[in-house]
């Protein structure tokens, strides 16, 4: 069995006053500027997943509560003479089934308590936010590398263990470091130190695997993703130097220590103590990334449920980092998240979309609009062609080509790197025709230019068998051939053969799907043609929409 998140509603919870989102099992790309919601989303997910293992007298309900000073309700909301009680609701669809479950958190209901579909849930995800990276880069030279904070706030939460308490349970019961808050006396005060120190003592044999294996992991992970330009090698360590302890039996001599987290580099086997002085911020960042999903991978936990959240992971990263990072996301690493990706940033959001490429089903892409005074809603973020299918629907021609240019130039990249075999440097412009000229001639580079132009292109696919004979019976049959004249031509007649079927065939229908694009172009798909005294005619722009989506299928043929 197998379960997605198909469907959110939030009413009256931090930015949100009354919100909607349908997934439907897919995974979820969101775009919204700053204030639109996105980090409210973030928290809103978080919560609810972390609800699930929480008292549920006091630890949920106070974020609904408008007299707990904690609460976490949308204050334009709040103002209102009625108004709404605050709720979190997620519905998750059983795949095999189809049947859904709905789980609600509020002020009087605490649906997710021990529910094992949430439990394991909470226990399988992650959340990465942006604020693991910034504080990764942002220590001072003058200071030691000490992992510990960040560790604690972002990697801790999702640790998990195989019995007892999780390793973040143990670290609540003790990062206080006071062993007997109540100032209990005689027998009670004793048991209240002792049982501190066990705790102690439990989390800090806990604490040093957890990060030795992170550790491990990080590496294989940076020199798999990053290491591919470094000039030399690079190793990276993650090491408990001082761990959690607790000494003494009263108040008088009673002593905690908190726990200290290194990190250090080596760079071709010379030790850099202050990384953050010696490195560049994209450069820590791929480390920072690199300790970041290592976590998530060494903690990896049986479930139904699995949600990986990123909001605004990479905008520390240059686009060709990026990049890098996105097709990790969507590797076979990752496979096994429902992700849910959101970012402040269209033009990443742009080309993050343009990545997934062919499995937009399995995607939905949504822009946030409206702010926490008025309604945020979410609005499907349609592609250009989408668009330009809207403006021709409507007869705004204009329109419609303009969309329909936009749609083609990322097409015609795409097709660009396919027949080339790699991506384009990210951030360099191409042109419309530069990219399906680019295209063309690589395609023409295993099918040479005249036999496209003087055979295959002016012969029907259903007659493409006729234009050499089947077998070699007439070279076998020919006297006058001296014996390795005959194996030539047989070996030369084969690689014919080889061109006029398949693999040549497709790459002269791929070839001509460019061709027809590009007589479009200086009609069509040209903007300075639009101000041409000679209107732009619907059905032109319907021809050139179909040659583009002519293009998509050889894409994905």
């Amino acid at each position: 069995m197998s379960q997605r998140l198909h469907h959110i509603a939030i009413t009256n919870f931090k930015a949100f006053r009354q919100f909607e989102l349908a997934l439907e099992g897919r995974h979820l790309l969101v775009y919204g500027a700053n204030g639109a919601g996105k980090s409210s989303l973030y928290w809103a997910l978080y919560t609810f997943l972390q609800s699930a293992r929480k008292r549920p007298r006091h630890c949920i309900a106070k974020y609904f509560d408008p007299a707990d000073a904690q609460n976490l309700l949308n204050i334009h909301e709040q103002a209102e003479a009625a108004p709404k009680p605050g709720e979190i609701a997620l519905s998750l669809r059983d795949t095999a089934t189809r049947n859904d479950s709905t789980y609600r958190i509020s002020q009087a209901d605490h649906g997710t308590f021990n529910q094992p579909a949430i439990l394991k849930g909470e226990l399988a995800s992650d959340f990465i936010t942006y604020r693991f990276f910034f504080g990764f880069s942002h220590f001072r030279n003058s200071e030691k590398f000490n992992l510990w904070p960040l560790f604690e706030r972002e990697i801790l939460p999702f640790c998990v263990s195989t019995g007892g308490l999780s390793p973040y349970d143990l670290w609540q019961k003790i990062k206080s470091g006071d062993p007997n808050p109540t100032g209990s006396r005689g027998l009670g005060g004793a048991y209240s130190y002792d049982d501190f120190k066990r705790n102690t003592g439990s989390f800090a044999a806990i604490l040093p695997r957890i990060v030795d294996s992170i550790s491990v992991e990080a590496q294989r992970f940076y020199d798999k993703h990053f290491s591919t330009g470094d000039s030399a090698k690079v190793t990276l360590k993650l090491g408990v130097t001082t761990n959690a302890s607790a000494t003494g039996s009263s108040h008088s001599d009673f002593r905690f220590v908190a726990p200290e987290i290194e990190f250090g580099i080596q760079i071709a086997g010379q030790t850099i103590t202050r990384p953050q002085s010696f490195l560049n911020e994209a450069k820590l960042t791929q480390l920072a990334l690199s300790v970041r999903f290592a976590a998530s991978l060494v903690n990896l936990h049986d479930s139904d449920l699995k949600l990986l959240v990123l909001d605004d992971l990479l905008v520390s990263l240059d686009m060709s980092n990026r990049m890098q990072v996105v097709d990790i996301l969507l590797s076979d690493t990752f496979a096994g998240y429902q992700k849910i990706i959101l970012t402040h940033e269209l033009g990443f959001f742009r080309e993050f979309r343009r990545r997934i490429g062919n499995g937009h089903a399995d995607w939905r892409f949504v822009r946030l609009q409206g702010n926490a005074k008025q309604r945020i809603e979410a609005v499907n973020e349609k592609s250009d062609k989408e668009k330009a299918e809207d403006y021709l629907n409507r007869h705004d021609i204009e329109e419609a080509a303009m969309f329909l240019r936009k749609a083609a130039e990322d097409t015609a990249k795409r097709y660009r790197e396919w027949a080339e075999g790699k991506a384009l440097p990210p951030g360099k412009f191409y042109s419309l025709t530069d990219n399906l000229r680019a295209a063309r001639n690589k395609l023409l580079q295993g099918l040479p230019a005249s036999l496209y132009e003087s055979v295959l292109k002016g012969t029907p696919k259903e007659y493409r068998e006729l234009l050499i004979s089947g077998d070699d019976t007439d070279l076998d049959a020919n006297a006058a051939l001296q014996p390795a004249d005959r194996d030539e031509l047989k070996r030369q007649r084969q690689n014919l053969r080889k061109a006029l079927q398949d693999d040549g065939w497709a790459r002269m229908e791929a070839v001509e799907a460019v061709d027809r694009v590009l007589e479009m172009t200086e009609r069509v798909l040209n903007p300075a043609s639009h101000g041409s005294a000679t209107p732009l005619y619907e059905e032109e722009v319907r021809r050139a929409m179909r040659l583009i989506e002519h293009l998509e299928r050889v894409l994905k043929a």
